[in-house]
């Protein structure tokens, strides 16, 4: 982290340099204030895992899958010196949103197959929100072309439940349906990602485009597993997972100061074991254990929007 931190900062030094030379040139944005307001849809899929411990096989893993979902994003950013900005910025889903959630275990470790599954269509991502704060440094900042990096913290939040669907133990020995609306498990993950991030725009007269790339590996992600069937509960924590995201824009001004855009943002978390732990109530069994669980994530946001700078 600290070799990381050094290079950004070796960055952001040599940047003064191009910041001295484009200030000769009239800013890229003049205006100290940009508020940005859109709508969108998400899409993406969460994953649970359960791992043995001591052989390191999987015994579980929850899919939990979600198309579509409507959302409402903002942000605000104040340019505080003519090289450094600070912005805060986050999305919301509006309402709840159908999904699938596939339950696998694999009881058996000779058999390569699911030996257990259950299939559950009437699943809701209940909610899902992000809220981000970051700093940037704009070393190139001139009146067509402007190139940055960022330093940031982000948290992200999704909520689940799972309801009925159809199983199919023990390879095939209990086969049944339960009933649509009967709660089975709820889930909720949460993400919590300190960043380092790469910007470019470029704007020709009316048009421009732009994207950023950012990149963590300290990330910490924590969920709550609740079977309701069984009775039991599994809170799981993970350290230093990686994530990355990459997000893309082109956009056209109205006015001056008034700009529309279309943005695309692809993210994930990497798949990293972690600590957790269990408390089965139906048979009165508790434990905990490292590097017996295992949390992913990836998602894809489609927004349209309008940024306007005073």
């Amino acid at each position: 982290m600290r070799k990381i931190i050094s290079v950004v900062i070796g960055v952001l030094g040599s940047g003064f340099l191009c910041g001295a030379y484009a200030s000769d040139s009239r800013a890229f944005n003049e205006g100290n204030t940009t508020v940005d307001l859109g709508l969108g849809t998400l899409s993406g899929q969460t994953k649970e895992r359960v791992y043995d411990p001591s052989s390191g096989h999987k015994d579980s893993q929850l899919n939990w899958r979600f198309k579509n979902a409507a959302i409402i994003k903002g942000g605000v950013e104040w340019q505080v010196l003519p090289q450094i900005s600070l912005g805060a910025s986050g999305w919301a889903t509006l309402g709840k949103r159908g999904g699938v959630m596939n339950d696998y275990d694999w009881e058996d470790e000779n058999q390569s197959s699911w030996t257990s599954k259950s299939y559950h269509p009437s699943t809701e991502l209940n909610r899902a929100n992000q809220f981000d704060l970051n700093m940037k440094y704009w070393f190139l900042n001139d009146d067509g072309t402007r190139l940055g990096a960022m330093l940031g913290y982000q948290q992200t939040r999704y909520r689940f439940s799972a309801y009925g669907g159809d199983y199919n133990y023990n390879n095939g020995q209990y086969v049944g349906e339960l009933p649509s609306d009967l709660l089975a498990i709820t889930y909720r993950q949460t993400f919590k990602t300190p960043y380092l991030g790469l910007l470019a725009n470029y704007r020709y007269q009316r048009w421009e485009v732009g994207g950023s790339l950012k990149y963590s590996a300290w990330g910490k992600a924590s969920d709550l597993d609740e079977h309701y069937l069984t009775d039991t509960t599994f809170v799981s924590k993970i350290d230093k997972q990686t994530f990355y995201s990459l997000s893309l824009s082109a956009g056209y001004y109205l006015t001056e100061n008034a700009k529309l855009y279309l943005e695309g943002v692809w993210s994930r978390n990497l798949n990293k074991k972690g600590w957790s732990r269990y408390d089965d109530r139906d048979v009165g069994i508790q434990d905990a254990a490292y590097n017996s669980a295992g949390i992913e994530n990836y998602s894809l946001m489609g927004s349209v929007g309008l940024r306007y700078t005073f």
